[in-house]
């Protein structure tokens, strides 16, 4: 006889008459691109996920950078001229020196050729070669005189004591006026003159010679002339210059008088 408990079908309750049980699988990585997931997440999680999108944002700049045109950090950087050399290179830079330098040659040739008598020289130094290319002085014996008056009217010097020929006939002059020098005598003189114009303005009358002596020179006494408004100067002699343009006239003595 068949044993009853062999013949017994096992039931659904039975451990035995169940299928073995299978591990769940795992869930796949995030991969990037992925959305967050739906259910709700924890604080902690929430912070994770948006340190995972910054990551991934990260990943995509640099990528994208390998195929931009980024400088090559290696490469040394081109530097421009320096300021003074792009001056010195500058085309109006040279046309303004070249400017600067036609004007101080022609005031320099102007000077030595036409200048005026500046310098505290006598006549027999300030005339060579510029009185023969210019006329620096009077051209006649009643100008001569004139000039030096207006000279010592407006106290113009040093041009007053150039007038005379030497240095000799400078300190001359300036002895027969209890000067140390001729330049002194001038300022003292002009000191004395209440009118310019008028003692600048030396009359001659008709009877005075002004016709040279057998020597070339020609002699004027302050005596002999009407002057207003300043002291009398004295005696002068006076002569043409040797190779002067226009025979220009220098003193070339002076004596003391009394009228």
């Amino acid at each position: 006889m068949v044993d009853v408990a062999d013949n017994q079908q096992s039931g659904p309750g039975d451990p035995e008459s169940r299928p073995p049980a299978v591990r769940p699988q795992a869930p796949p990585p995030a991969t990037p691109g992925a959305t967050p997931p739906a259910q709700p997440l924890s604080a902690e999680e929430a912070e994770r996920w948006r340190q995972f999108q910054e990551f991934q944002r990260f990943q995509e700049f640099r990528d994208s950078s390998r195929f931009g045109e980024a400088p090559e950090p290696d490469r040394p950087r081109r530097r421009g001229r320096p300021v003074w050399k792009r001056l010195l290179l500058s085309k109006w830079l040279r046309r303004l020196a070249f400017l600067l330098v036609v004007v101080l040659a022609a005031n320099w040739a102007y000077e030595k050729y036409f200048g005026n008598p500046d310098e505290s020289l006598p006549a027999s130094v300030t005339g060579g070669f510029k009185t023969e290319r210019t006329v620096l002085f009077a051209t006649d014996p009643k100008e001569a005189i004139r000039a030096f008056y207006d000279n010592v009217a407006q106290e113009t010097l040093p041009d007053a004591c150039t007038r005379f020929e030497t240095e000799a006939v400078e300190r001359s002059f300036a002895n027969h006026f209890n000067a140390p020098d001729c330049a002194t005598a001038v300022r003292r003189l002009h000191a004395e003159v209440t009118g310019k114009n008028d003692y600048a303005e030396v009359y001659f009358p008709t009877g005075v010679s002004l016709a040279p002596g057998p020597d070339g020179t020609v002699v004027v006494s302050s005596c002999d002339l009407e002057v207003s408004a300043g002291p009398r100067l004295g005696r002068f002699t006076i002569k043409v210059i040797g190779g002067s343009r226009g025979d220009q006239w220098t003193i070339s003595r002076h004596e003391r008088e009394t009228c």
